[in-house]
Parts: C-alpha cells; structure tokens; sequence
C-alpha cells in the first residue's frame, strides 16, 4: 500500500481580528505561535496544515517594545481534521484577547 502524505495532515484555521474601534491595532502584525513555531501574520484568517497531534497555539501583538493580548488555547487534532481559532484582541491592548476552537 502507498502512503500518500495527504492522508496525514490535517488543517488549522486562525482567524486573528481585533475590536473595530481599536482601528490602530492594523499598525501592528500579530504573531501566531503553534507549539513554539511563531510566524508573524497579518489580521486575517489563515490556513496552516500541521500533522495529527497536540498543539497549543498562542496569539498575541506587538506594542511598542513588548507583547500585548496574549492568549492560547490547547487542543488535539486528528487524521484529516480542520479545526478552527478565533483570536479577537480587546479594546484595552494590556488584557488577554479571547480565543476559542471551533471545529
């Protein structure tokens, strides 16, 4: 039998907004962490394809000369799986910004 690597990835989505009112977070482009891998993103939503397993992912922004809304959700993914993370910062950059998977 053939194995055929696209029977053993799966799909994380990360939708990463902020408040509307908070305008001027579009200065800033947010980090995404997937299990330590950070990669800077535009706000938006994005599509990683990751193995089957365990991950954390985190969200946060910069500001200034520090990280500001982190936040992070833990989760297993299986064989041919999509989960979705949506990250939303809040208004007041010092707090957490909410995140929940969906699947």
């Amino acid at each position: 039998m053939i194995n055929d690597e696209r029977s053993l990835t799966s799909c994380v989505e990360v939708t990463v907004t902020h408040n509307p009112l908070a305008f001027f977070y579009e200065l800033f482009t947010p980090t995404i962490d997937i299990n330590g891998r950070k990669e800077r993103k535009p706000w938006g939503t994005h599509l990683f394809k990751l193995p089957p397993g365990d991950y954390k992912i985190a969200v946060s922004y910069p500001w200034i000369i520090s990280e500001c809304g982190r936040n992070s959700v833990r989760f297993s993914l299986a064989v041919d799986e999509t989960r979705k993370v949506r990250y939303c910062a809040r208004f007041i950059r010092f707090l957490p910004g909410s995140i929940k998977v969906t699947s």
